[in-house]
């Protein structure tokens, strides 16, 4: 479960890039975020870095949908929020501060359990 949550993140910290250079694209008012735009990010995020390492399109789209999912059932739009911009800040002061929160709020707890079936999708 280690190694599912491992790659999980460096598929996340991967995918950051890619958020922030979508970020510099958009208009500066930005609509308000929910739980349904976040998740299709995040969705978008992942399959598009899993395709990058050489899976293909389909296992990357089934792993995407899988990991998706599970993180709009267990994450509240709060923590969406905060999981999503740890991903995408560039300070290590700021991630420093912002993990803490998550830390507090429990984010760690939930995310153990995150994706544990997702992984076979990989294999």
């Amino acid at each position: 479960m280690k190694k599912l949550f491992f790659a999980f993140c460096m598929i996340i910290a991967c995918s950051s890039q890619v958020a922030m250079a979508q970020s510099k694209t958009k208009t500066k008012t930005q609509p308000t975020e929910t739980k349904a735009s976040i998740l299709k990010a995040l969705h978008s995020d992942i399959s598009e870095s899993i395709i990058k390492e050489g899976t293909p399109k389909e296992k990357a789209e089934k792993f995407a949908d899988c990991l998706t999912k599970d993180l709009g059932a267990k994450l509240t739009l709060e923590e969406l929020k905060i999981f999503q911009k740890l991903n995408t800040l560039k300070s290590q002061k700021e991630k420093d501060e912002l993990a803490k929160k998550a830390e507090k709020m429990g984010i760690r707890k939930k995310m153990e359990t995150v994706g544990v079936n997702c992984g076979s999708i990989l294999k």
